[in-house]
């Protein structure tokens, strides 16, 4: 009896051990830094809709057009529609025309609102090699809820291998890039008080 426990714990330990270990990766991508808080007195909530698998956290690789892989033990640090939503979030929070940036399901009165869709945040393999990739629609609306401001974002870095840290890197500068557009488009759409 006591050789079965001795041999269950010993097989359990070899089997914890050899669990692959769960990697995360972020993006980083650095913040505007204003020189004086010249902004009008708007405000803006930010939305973000997603498909599933960009709604958790789990690095997602394509092989083909018809393929999605979801990596079991590689990860963001936070989902994709948050790390996208928290970018933008600094990104109006720090310079252009809005005081007041909130992350919001709901709108507040008064608010314009900035619906972003989602649509890819993925590695991508080709036969040309590994490429980062990532889109989305980014959508104002006034606080009448006209819409004053329509633009699709899609960037394809070009990434150095196929590693995650490297496919962390290609976004990281293919969202700034994004981010950049969208804040550019808003400002010159959004009338100047």
């Amino acid at each position: 009896m006591l050789k079965r426990v001795a041999v269950v714990i010993l097989a359990s330990f070899f089997v914890a051990c050899s669990l692959a270990e769960t990697k995360i990766y972020s993006l980083y991508v650095p913040r505007d830094q204003a020189a004086g808080d010249t902004r009008a007195a708007l405000s803006l909530a930010i939305h973000i809709d997603s498909p599933r698998y960009l709604a958790q956290p789990y690095i997602a690789y394509r092989n083909s057009p018809y393929q999605l892989t979801i990596s079991k033990y590689s990860k963001w640090d936070a989902s994709p529609g948050d790390i996208v939503k928290d970018v933008l979030r600094d990104a109006f929070s720090s310079s252009g025309p809005f005081r007041d940036v909130r992350l919001s399901h709901a709108v507040p009165t008064g608010f314009y609102l900035l619906s972003v869709n989602l649509k890819k945040f993925e590695l991508l393999e080709t036969a040309e090699g590994p490429f980062g990739e990532m889109e989305f629609d980014a959508v104002l609306f006034s606080p009448d809820n006209k819409e004053i401001y329509h633009r699709t974002i899609s960037k394809r870095p070009k990434l150095d291998d196929k590693t995650f840290v490297s496919l962390a890197k290609g976004l990281s500068k293919g969202l700034a890039e994004g981010v950049n557009e969208v804040k550019s488009g808003i400002a010159g759409a959004v009338p100047a008080l």
